[in-house]
C-alpha cells in the first residue's frame, strides 16, 4: 500500500518538473548571460553517477535569540509547519511566539505584548511597509522565498530602531551573490508563489519574485445565486533584488515590492456593489561597508507608497473612502570598535506625504471636492550613537541614546493652525547577566516615541485604517517600557526556558469615536473625530523550546493586560483594551518519521476579543436605538484551533528539494466567530425583549495541498 502511494507521487513528481522546465524554459534561456552559463552548455567531459545522499543529525534551530528578546526566525527550518491555503506565512508564524497575541482570522497584524498593531514598526530592507497585509488579512506580503531573514524585536528595542512605541519587524531580502543558476516555489489550492536567482558575472546577481491568487476561481465554482451576492477577490505582487559585490567588503543592494489587492462585491437585489483596493510600493538602494576590526557602515535611501480607496456604488451615486501615504527616507549608521567595545552611531530622516482617510460622494449634483482636505507633510528625524561592551566577563551592556522629533510642514485646508514641532530624548538601556553557561538574566529599559498616529476604523482587519501624523491637535505617543527575563539553555543546547516579564506605559493613545459609516454625511476635519487617553499593558511570558531529535518543537504561553483610560469613554473609567488578552497559549510540534515523511501540528488557544456590547434596545418614534454596556465590556469567545500538517519529500539535499504537503487548518472545525451580531428576542417567561449574541464565523476545517520545489 505504502510502496503505490510513494510512486503516485513520485510520479507527480516528475510530471511537476516536467512542466516546471516547459514553463520556465525559455525564461531560463533569454536570462543567460556571460560565461557564468557557458559552463553549464559547454564542458569536456560529463560523467554519470549514482545519487549518493549524507544524512545527518543536526539541532533545529527554527527560532534563535530567545536571550535577547529578538527571536530570529529560520524560515527554512519553519517549512515544515502546517501550512494555511498552501503557503506558511511569516507573520502567522510570530503569533505562535510568546508575546505576540493571536488576533483571530481575518487579521493577521502583530499586536506585542497589548500594543495595537500600528505600535510596531515593520521594516522591509529598511523601508517602511504600512499595509503588511494579503487576502484580508491571511498573508503577509512578505514572500518567504524572497527573504533572508526576519527578525521581532519585543524587548531590549536598541537606539538604531525608532518611530514606534512597541516592537520592530525587520525582514531582509536576498543579499548574497547566487554562484549558480536557481529555482524555488510553492504551487498551493488558491496561491502561487516562485523564485528565480540568476547570476550576472562573478560579482553580482539578480533575484526575481513573483505570487499570485487565483481565488476568483474557486468563486466562480460557489453558487451564491440564491444570496443574491457574487464577490470576487484577487491579489499579486512581485520583488526584484539585486546584489552586487563590486570590491573587497563592498555591496550594493537594490531592493523594489510592490503589490495589489482588490476585493469586490456585489449585491443583485438592492443593486449594490463595493469595491476596496490597497497597494503597497516599496523601493531601497543599500550600499554596505565591512572594514574588519568591528568597522561597518550601511547606508540605505527608500522610498514607500500605500494607498487605499473603499468605494460603494448605489442607485447612481458613489460614496468613496480614500487614503494614502508615501515617505522618502534615509537610513545610515557607522560602527567601530571602541575600548573593548563596539560603538555606534547614525541617524535616520523621513520625509511624510499623506492623504488621511475622508469621505466623499459623487452624483448629479456634487463630485465631492469641496470636502477633500489638502496633502499634509511632515518631517521626522532621529539620530543615535550606541554602545555594547563587556564587564567582568559575565556582564554584557547594551546603552543607546536617541534623539528624534517631528515637524508638520503644512495643515487641512480651512485650519489656521501652524506646524507644532515635537522632540526628545529617548534612552535605551539593557543589561545581560550570565552567572553561569546557559544561565542568564536580562533587564532592560526603553523610552519611545511615535510621531505617525494610526487610526482604526475596522476591528476585523480590513484595511481600512489611515495614519495621521502628530499635530496641534493630534499628539505625539509615548511609551516607558521595562522587562526583566531569565534564560536558560542545556549545555548540549537541546533544550532552550525562558520566562521574561513586561511593563509598559503608554501615553497620548487615540481612538477613533465612530465607525466607518458615521462620517458620510458630514463636513468634518478627522482630528474632530479623535479621543486621547493613556494606558498600561503588563503580563509574563514563558517559552520551552526543543531543538533536536526527530521530535521537536516549542510552547510558549503569555499572561498579560492591556487597560485604556479616556476621560471621555466609559465616565473615565480604565477598561480593557480590544487586544487585551488574559490567556494566549501555543503549541507546536514537528516529527520527524523517516527521510520522506514529516508531521506537524500547531494547537492555540486565546481569551476572546473584548468589545461593546449592546444590552437593550427600544423605540424612539419609529427609530431603533440601541443602549450599549460598558466600553469593551464584553468579550468574543474564546479563540482555539489545531492545524495538521504531512509532508512527503521527494528530495531534500543542499542543492534540490521537492515535497507535497498536506494539511488541514481548523481540523477540529471549530467555529471561531470573526464578529457578534445582536439578535432581539423574548425572554424565558415572554413578558419582555432581550438581546441575543450570535457569533458570525468566516470557515470551519479548511484543507489544503502545496508543491514545493527547489533546484
Amino acid at each position: 500500500m505504502s510502496l503505490s502511494f510513494g510512486r503516485i507521487l513520485f510520479f507527480i513528481d516528475g510530471l511537476m518538473r516536467k512542466l516546471l522546465f516547459l514553463l520556465f524554459g525559455l525564461f531560463v534561456f533569454a536570462g543567460m548571460h556571460g560565461q557564468g552559463y557557458d559552463a553549464y552548455l559547454l564542458g569536456d567531459s560529463v560523467y554519470a553517477i549514482d545519487e549518493v545522499e549524507v544524512v545527518a543529525t543536526r539541532r533545529s534551530k527554527d527560532i534563535k535569540g530567545l536571550t535577547s528578546g529578538r527571536l530570529e526566525l529560520n524560515l527554512k527550518e519553519l517549512q515544515s509547519l502546517p501550512k494555511f491555503l498552501g503557503t506558511v506565512d511569516l507573520f502567522r508564524t510570530m503569533q505562535l511566539t510568546p508575546g505576540v497575541q493571536t488576533a483571530g482570522e481575518l487579521n493577521s497584524g502583530l499586536y506585542v505584548r497589548g500594543c495595537d498593531s500600528g505600535h510596531n514598526r515593520i521594516l522591509f530592507n529598511g523601508a517602511t511597509v504600512y499595509s503588511p497585509v494579503h487576502l484580508v488579512g491571511f498573508f503577509s506580503v512578505f514572500n518567504s522565498s524572497h527573504i533572508s531573514s526576519a527578525s521581532l524585536i519585543k524587548s531590549n528595542v536598541s537606539a538604531d530602531y525608532g518611530g514606534r512605541l512597541s516592537g520592530v519587524v525587520d525582514v531582509r531580502s536576498k543579499d548574497a551573490v547566487a554562484d549558480r543558476f536557481s529555482m524555488c516555489g510553492d504551487f498551493g489550492l488558491i496561491s502561487s508563489q516562485g523564485t528565480v536567482a540568476m547570476p550576472l558575472g562573478d560579482n553580482s546577481s539578480l533575484y526575481l519574485s513573483g505570487r499570485g491568487s487565483y481565488v476568483n476561481l474557486l468563486l466562480g465554482l460557489v453558487d451564491m445565486k440564491d444570496d443574491g451576492i457574487k464577490p470576487r477577490y484577487g491579489f499579486m505582487d512581485y520583488n526584484m533584488t539585486f546584489v552586487a559585490k563590486p570590491g573587497r567588503g563592498h555591496s550594493i543592494i537594490a531592493n523594489a515590492y510592490y503589490g495589489r489587492d482588490r476585493l469586490s462585491l456585489k449585491e443583485y437585489y438592492y443593486q449594490v456593489e463595493g469595491s476596496m483596493e490597497w497597494q503597497n510600493a516599496v523601493a531601497s538602494l543599500q550600499w554596505d561597508w565591512d572594514g574588519g576590526s568591528g568597522r561597518k557602515a550601511e547606508n540605505v535611501v527608500y522610498y514607500t507608497f500605500y494607498d487605499n480607496i473603499l468605494d460603494a456604488f448605489m442607485g447612481g451615486s458613489v460614496m468613496k473612502f480614500p487614503s494614502r501615504i508615501q515617505d522618502v527616507g534615509y537610513r545610515g549608521h557607522f560602527a567601530t570598535d571602541f575600548l573593548g567595545g563596539n560603538l555606534e552611531a547614525g541617524g535616520e530622516y523621513v520625509r511624510h506625504s499623506l492623504d488621511p482617510q475622508y469621505p466623499f460622494v459623487e452624483d448629479l449634483y456634487t463630485d465631492g471636492s469641496s470636502v477633500k482636505p489638502s496633502r499634509m507633510v511632515t518631517h521626522e528625524y532621529g539620530v543615535y550613537v550606541r554602545d555594547r561592551f563587556s564587564a567582568f566577563g559575565c556582564l554584557d551592556f547594551d546603552l543607546g541614546l536617541r534623539y528624534s522629533g517631528s515637524v508638520q510642514e503644512s495643515r487641512e485646508r480651512g485650519r489656521n493652525e501652524s506646524g507644532r514641532f515635537y522632540h526628545g530624548l529617548e534612552p535605551r538601556a539593557s543589561l545581560s547577566y550570565q552567572f553561569r553557561p546557559g544561565r542568564r538574566f536580562a533587564l532592560s529599559y526603553a523610552l519611545q516615541r511615535q510621531y505617525m498616529n494610526q487610526v482604526v476604523v475596522s476591528g476585523i482587519g480590513l484595511p481600512t485604517d489611515f495614519w495621521l501624523p502628530a499635530s496641534v491637535s493630534v499628539p505625539a505617543q509615548s511609551a516607558n517600557s521595562l522587562s526583566l527575563g531569565y534564560f536558560h539553555s542545556t549545555d548540549d543546547n537541546d533544550f532552550e526556558f525562558s520566562v521574561e516579564g513586561y511593563y509598559k506605559r503608554l501615553l497620548n493613545q487615540l481612538e477613533f469615536s465612530g465607525e466607518l459609516f458615521d462620517l458620510v454625511n458630514q463636513t468634518y476635519h478627522v482630528e474632530d473625530h479623535l479621543l486621547y487617553g493613556n494606558g498600561h499593558s503588563y503580563g509574563v511570558e514563558f517559552m520551552l523550546k526543543k531543538n533536536s531529535g526527530r521530535l521537536n518543537g516549542w510552547l510558549s504561553y503569555t499572561l498579560g493586560r492591556s487597560v485604556r483610560s479616556f476621560p471621555d469613554i466609559n465616565d473615565g473609567s480604565p477598561f480593557p483594551a480590544k487586544n487585551d488578552r488574559r490567556h494566549d497559549l501555543s503549541l507546536v510540534v514537528n516529527y520527524k518519521l523517516d527521510k520522506h515523511w514529516t508531521f506537524s501540528g500547531v494547537f492555540v488557544y486565546a481569551t476572546g476579543n473584548a468589545f461593546t456590547m449592546p444590552v437593550s434596545l427600544y423605540l424612539v418614534g419609529e427609530n431603533a436605538v440601541n443602549e450599549y454596556g460598558p466600553h469593551n465590556g464584553a468579550r468574543m469567545p474564546a479563540y482555539h484551533r489545531l492545524d495538521l500538517s504531512a509532508t512527503y519529500w521527494f528530495k531534500k539535499t543542499a542543492d534540490k528539494e521537492s515535497c507535497i504537503n498536506i494539511s488541514l487548518y481548523n481540523a477540529y472545525a471549530r467555529q471561531n466567530p470573526i464578529f457578534l451580531t445582536a439578535k432581539v428576542g423574548v425572554s424565558d417567561d415572554r413578558r419582555r425583549m432581550k438581546i441575543i449574541p450570535r457569533g458570525q464565523s468566516l470557515y470551519s476545517l479548511v484543507p489544503s495541498i502545496s508543491y514545493s520545489f527547489r533546484f
